[in-house]
């Protein structure tokens, strides 16, 4: 068998196992960004469909809290940290060409390099960017960029927010951002370097789900215990992509 599919079946098939046994639905640990939102500093979007947005914010929610978190909070308790790690490491290191071009796109030369160089040794020394050398070498750990950050250097608004069934909250500008963004990578369609179609999914299925404790402790620091969840959410992703462009 091809060894990345036997990789992802071995994943999804821990994944399943997890699903029947998981019983915690608490998060054991801190949040993640509990210090990147601060209530008095509030920046704000255009929202014209807030009707509409809070319906499929609720929908979210209950998909978030009932499925994503119980799913998340026992991959983290049964996947070993050094495994889940390189795993990240590893789809991290294949966003250099997004990262590179949210650089040029804002006139940071400096720092297109330095993700040059940080892509050159995590991908050689790093093992194909499963481990993460360059995060210890001075210089060579830019604060991350992607294409809507370029878009909006370039005085493009984020012209109004949107909650995305599933994926959550976006704006129309960061929407297309991260469309572009995922153009240039190894994995998606059109542009893949994965030619079998099976393979693709499982490896887009593992990054997913590898990255789903993130997601799901990011969206508590977002979400805490506010009297209107859907307004705090909103909020805090606005003044966490303005906190991204001053970087």
């Amino acid at each position: 068998m091809n060894p990345i599919r036997l990789l992802s079946i071995l994943f999804f098939a821990t994944f399943l196992a997890f699903n029947l046994a998981a019983q915690d639905d608490g998060l054991s640990e801190d949040d993640l960004f509990a210090d990147d939102f601060d209530r008095e500093s509030v920046v704000s979007i255009n929202d014209p469909f807030e009707p509409v947005n809070r319906v499929i914010f609720s929908f979210n929610d209950g998909l978030y809290t009932h499925v994503a978190k119980p799913f998340a909070n026992g991959y983290t308790a049964i996947m070993p940290d050094p495994v889940e790690k390189g795993v990240d490491n590893f789809f991290l290191n294949l966003k250099f060409p997004s990262r590179f071009v949210g650089n040029i796109m804002q006139g940071k030369l400096k720092r297109a390099g330095q993700e040059t160089g940080r892509f050159l040794v995590n991908t050689t020394a790093g093992i194909g960017g499963l481990f993460d050398p360059a995060s210890e070498m001075e210089g060579l750990d830019p604060p991350k960029e992607d294409i809507a950050q370029g878009l909006a250097s370039w005085g493009i608004g984020h012209g109004f927010y949107i909650v995305i069934p599933f994926r959550g909250p976006t704006s129309l500008r960061d929407f297309a951002g991260d469309f572009a963004d995922r153009a240039p990578e190894p994995i998606p369609q059109p542009w893949t370097l994965v030619d079998e179609s099976t393979d693709r999914f499982y490896l887009q299925l593992v990054e997913v789900v590898n990255g789903l404790p993130s997601v799901m402790d990011l969206y508590d620091s977002m979400r805490r215990s506010a009297i209107d969840p859907y307004a705090s959410v909103r909020d805090a992703y606005a003044q966490r992509r303005a906190r991204m462009l001053e970087e």
